[in-house]
């Protein structure tokens, strides 16, 4: 093998090696990403549980007679 296409080999090797570790990082960043957003996603689901528990209440009391009929 020729020394130019072995220096060749090595630096698409390097490149590969180079843009493997960046995708590496990418995809973790993006997990954490995705975490976070899967928890705060969790936390207004259970925001909007309550507030339809508490509207579900709020409309039974008006539904109510006053207690003077």
């Amino acid at each position: 093998m020729s020394e130019e296409r072995f220096q060749s080999l090595e630096e698409k090797l390097a490149f590969v090696e180079m843009a493997n570790a960046e995708m590496g990082e990418e995809i973790f960043r993006q997990q954490q990403e995705i975490e976070m957003l899967t928890k705060a996603h969790q936390m207004l689901l259970q925001r909007v549980e309550v507030l339809q528990d508490t509207a579900g209440q709020d409309n039974e009391d008006d539904n109510e007679r006053p207690p003077h009929y």
